[in-house]
């Protein structure tokens, strides 16, 4: 047997025994990085037996059977008509989800932030001096009158 075989065969043994009685799951943002992880590195090759014909499903490994397959498609092939009609053959179509979405989700994920956007933000300098001067009339305003401005002159009140 060979050592891809045997890999696939106890992945596949993983897979059918799950996780131990009483053991939750336990989804955090770790476990989606590392499951985002499998699924980008999940060889294509583990659906396929050594004379390359496409494996039984349950001969598949989870993370295969877990939504990395989103369409199957087989169908068979016949030759002859009426009485003389046999099958001959099977096409197999296997549509794949979009690995590089994968890559792009491992990218966003808060660890990696491989993707981080930098916002500028222009003309915060002159707000916060705008905010800082009217802070100061509205304190100025209590000593100076309810209105919190200044005379017409643009002194501080009578002398």
């Amino acid at each position: 047997m060979s050592e891809r075989t045997a890999r696939r065969r106890r992945l596949v043994e993983e897979d059918r025994a799950g996780p131990d009685e009483g053991e939750q799951m336990k989804v955090d943002a770790d476990w989606l990085l590392t499951r985002l992880a499998a699924e980008a590195e999940a060889d294509i090759a583990d659906l396929y037996d050594e004379a390359g014909d496409l494996l039984p499903i349950r001969q598949w490994p989870a993370i295969w059977r877990q939504g990395l397959v989103t369409d199957l498609e087989i169908s068979a092939l016949y030759e002859g008509t009426g009485r003389e009609r046999r099958e001959i053959g099977h096409v197999k179509k296997v549509k794949f989800a979009e690995r590089l979405r994968r890559l792009e989700l491992i990218g966003k994920h808060i660890r990696i932030n491989a993707f981080k956007e930098i916002v500028e933000h222009k003309g915060l300098t002159a707000l916060a001096e705008r905010l800082e001067r009217a802070q100061r009339r509205s304190r100025a305003g209590g000593e100076h009158g309810a209105d919190g401005e200044h005379g017409a002159d643009g002194g501080a009140g009578p002398a």
